[in-house]
């Protein structure tokens, strides 16, 4: 399992995000948090976004993203082997 976690600045929903450069490619996204930092008049807080594979480098949120995002993916890069049943 893979983890990056940047600031994306501010994207559409729905709008491709790049990986940051130098992360392997993406097989299966695994799971996403963001975290909204506060603007001085709105307090800082978790939000609540499903990532979605658009290529091997770039995925998209259901949410749009602002320039106090911090945004961690989890993910199973390609040719990585995902976690096994026990």
């Amino acid at each position: 399992m893979r983890e990056v976690s940047f600031s994306p600045g501010t994207v559409a929903a729905g709008t491709a995000i790049s990986l940051p450069a130098g992360a392997p490619p993406i097989e299966v996204i695994l799971d996403t948090s963001l975290f909204r930092g506060s603007d001085g008049t709105v307090a800082a807080t978790d939000v609540m976004a499903t990532a979605t594979r658009v290529t091997d480098t770039s995925f998209s949120l259901d949410v749009a993203t602002t320039a106090r995002d911090k945004l961690s993916l989890r993910y199973i890069s390609r040719g990585e082997r995902g976690p096994t049943a026990k």
